[in-house]
């Protein structure tokens, strides 16, 4: 799971200086209300765990490391193998997770978001042209100044369609300023 190392290490690297530029949520509750408990995967401690404690009676929060959740009610964990019980969770929630997990993990992500979750909701980047270094076919190794490397697999719809582990009840792009993602319902 080098890519999950990778993710974790830059993120912990850049750290409050990454947090202070995701000032505003991706609005993903916004689909339907899908219940009061939540689970929100690869969390970090920008505004996106707050706006979906604003949406939700009860979230938890998990990332690969502590230092990177928002306290409260957050668990260490890797989506690919987290620790709870089936269907612990009305939605489960990975924004901007995917991207950095080779389709085989995020297959397993997926599958294992909806084993814990009622319904799950993924989004992943859609840049209309990739800024970095294409390290392989569709990897982007995108530098954060000179203190992390960050590396993202280029996911087009249809790719994030095909790893979905059951029939998805949404798709589309959504738009965060000037940004776009692609998402899954399923």
């Amino acid at each position: 799971m080098w890519w999950a190392k990778e993710a974790r290490e830059a993120y912990i690297s850049i750290g409050e200086e990454y947090e202070a530029t995701r000032r505003r949520p991706l609005p993903v509750a916004d689909f339907a209300s899908f219940g009061r408990r939540a689970l929100d995967v690869g969390c970090g401690r920008g505004a996106q765990p707050r706006y979906l404690e604003h949406e939700h009676g009860f979230v938890v929060h998990c990332d690969l490391d502590r230092r990177m959740t928002p306290g409260g009610d957050s668990v260490e964990c890797e989506a690919t193998m987290m620790p709870f019980r089936d269907g612990a969770f009305d939605v489960v929630y990975l924004v901007a997770v995917i991207h950095h997990m080779p389709r085989d993990a995020a297959a397993l992500a997926l599958r294992e978001a909806r084993r814990v979750g009622r319904v799950a909701v993924a989004t992943v980047w859609a840049p209309d042209v990739w800024r970095g270094r294409e390290i392989a076919p569709g990897v982007w190794e995108v530098p954060w100044g000179g203190k992390a490397r960050r590396i993202y697999f280029q996911y087009q719809l249809e790719d994030l369609l095909a790893v979905a582990p059951t029939p998805v009840l949404s798709a589309g792009v959504m738009r965060r300023g000037r940004h776009y993602n692609f998402y899954i319902v399923f």
